[in-house]
Formats: C-alpha cells, structure tokens, sequence
C-alpha cells in the first residue's frame, strides 16, 4: 500500500511581513548605538570624574568621536585614502580616560602603537553604525509610506524588540544609579582635599559647611542605595546574573583608568586587581552560559539557591568598592 504524504507540520509563528522586519532591524541598531555609546562614557571616565577633570575627559572622548565620524562618512563616500589619513589621527589621538596635561606626561616610548593591524576604535565602531542606523530608518520611513503606515515611533521600537543578546533593557534604571552613586561617593570622599586645597589657596570660605555638603553627598548614596536595592530584588536570576556581570565589568573599567593614572605600588596592586576581576569576569560568564543550558532541569529551589548566591556576590563587590568612604 502506497504510504501517504505526511501532512506538513506548521513552523510556529508567521513569517514576518517586510516592514516588520523592518522595524525591528531599525529598533536593534538604534538600541546597538546606544549600548556602545553607554560603553564608550564609561570608559571616558568623565561622568564619575571631579568637575575640573569631566569637562578634559569630555573633551577627550568629543574629539575622538569627531575623528571617528569623520572617518566613517569619507568611507561611506568612498575615499578610502581620506579615510585612511583621519584614522591615523584617530589611533595617534590619546585614548579615552586621559585628559591632555596626563597623556603629555606619559614618555612617548610609552605612546607608541603596538605592532600589526591596530584594534578597531570603539567610536568609529559606533560612528559607522549610526550611519546604518540612519539609512536603515530612512528605509522604512519609505517603506512606511509606500504602505500607507504612520511612521513608527522609535522609542516605542526599542521597547518592543530594542534589547540587545544579553536582554539588557533599552534604559539602565540601575546602571544610571550606579553612575551616580559613584559620582556622590567620589565628591564625598575627595571632601576633605578639596578643603584643604582651597584654604592654601585662599579660596575663602566655603559656601557650605563640610558637614553639610558631606551631609548631602551621604543623603544622594543613601537614596541611590536604597533605590538600587529594591531595583535588584525585582529582578529575576537571569537580570540578576546579568547585573553581576555588568557590575564586574564596571569595576574592571574603572581599575584600567585607575592603571593608566597610578605609578609605583599603587600601580601594582592595580594590575593585581584587574587580573582578579578579569577572572571573575570569565568565571560568571561561564556559571550565566551553563544556566542558560541547563535552567530547564533546575528546581525552584536551586534557582533560589543561585539567586541567593548571585546576591552575596553584588553585595561583596559593594563592600570592595564602598569600604573606605567613612571620613
């Protein structure tokens, strides 16, 4: 007897139409552009820099980015040997986290590029994106009305299909925190130098009080603190471990500006420490993979267990980073 056809199994979810796809490719870049650009700050090191240094650091990652967009626009227009030119500038140009005065100091022997092909620059990474981010959108704002669409609000985009591999959202409520968390705890902390400097310099007195202004620095931390802690208890072990990571990782950017800053002991204890975060890194990231595969097989009770572990950890890079700031 002649075997019958095997009906065709359905394949799950629709084909998406054209100007879908569309719009989810535009809400990825756009969420991509962000994400380096997130990267980029924090390696500047200028938003958790005292006032005098952010303004050299911003200036440092302005120019940088300047060159890099520059480059990604003479290679769009085809000039590659125009290009090539202000990529030199860009690879010679000192790198993020360094303000003039400090990369002038630094011997040159010291400046000089490493042998081969030079690493890709995160800023002209990022510049040659926004330029496909911007054609891609100019697409579907076509395709948008060929179909008779109203244009698609991007922010909407992103918070629909904008998150990135690692399922970070579009806005970094934490990260944010994080961000200024450190910057009052640095403000707080440099208090009693900043005193001391401008009374030799004969600044005056002071508008406030050191109490008050330590005061109001300790009521921003208790409130980012506060804040944080109840942002990380909503999070699930996936968002929990990916909160670890990025908070080792965050560590580890701040030691590498630290490195290039520091000379003699302070120097090697330094290096010593990147090489243990560095490690950490790879360690989470291969405990966040293994979850991945096996989470289907795991109870809730050794999901539980992990978050709790995941927590410990957070809470003991919070006492590494925050353990000198009583005066």
């Amino acid at each position: 007897m002649d075997e019958q056809p095997s009906r065709k199994k359905s394949q799950g979810r629709p084909a998406l139409s054209p100007i879908e796809k569309q719009r989810r490719l535009v809400a990825r870049l756009f969420e991509n552009c962000v994400d380096l650009d997130r990267q980029l700050n924090e390696d500047s090191g200028h938003e958790t820099a005292g006032e005098a240094d952010a303004v050299l650091l911003m200036s440092t990652f302005n120019q940088r980015l300047a060159f890099a967009r520059e480059v990604a626009q003479l290679e769009r227009e085809d000039h590659p040997a125009e290009a090539k030119a202000v990529r030199q500038k860009l690879n010679l140009f000192r790198p993020l986290g360094f303000t003039e005065e400090v990369w002038n100091a630094i011997p040159d022997s010291e400046k000089r590029l490493a042998p081969g092909k030079p690493k890709m620059p995160k800023e002209l990474e990022l510049a040659r994106l926004e330029i496909e981010r911007d054609e891609e959108l100019e697409k579907l704002r076509g395709m948008e009305a060929e179909y008779g669409e109203e244009p698609a609000d991007i922010e909407a985009l992103r918070a629909m299909h904008g998150n990135t591999q690692i399922g970070r959202p579009g806005k970094d409520i934490l990260g944010a925190l994080d961000r200024q968390l450190h910057t009052a705890f640095y403000k707080r902390r440099d208090l009693a130098r900043r005193d001391v400097e401008e009374q030799a310099q004969g600044m005056g007195r002071p508008r406030k009080s050191y109490k008050e202004r330590y005061d109001y620095f300790t009521s921003i931390i208790n409130h980012c603190r506060r804040q944080i802690a109840e942002g990380e208890s909503k999070l699930n072990l996936v968002d929990l471990q990916l909160r670890l990571l990025k908070r080792l990782r965050d560590r580890a950017n701040r030691t590498r500006l630290q490195i290039k800053t520091s000379l003699g002991p302070a120097l090697v204890v330094l290096k010593k420490d990147l090489i243990v975060v560095e490690d950490q890194i790879k360690t989470e990231t291969d405990i966040f993979n293994d979850f991945q595969d096996n989470y289907i097989t795991m109870s809730d009770s050794q999901i539980e267990s992990r978050c709790n572990s995941v927590v410990k950890k957070i809470k003991a890079i919070d006492s590494l980073e925050f353990s000198d700031d009583e005066p």
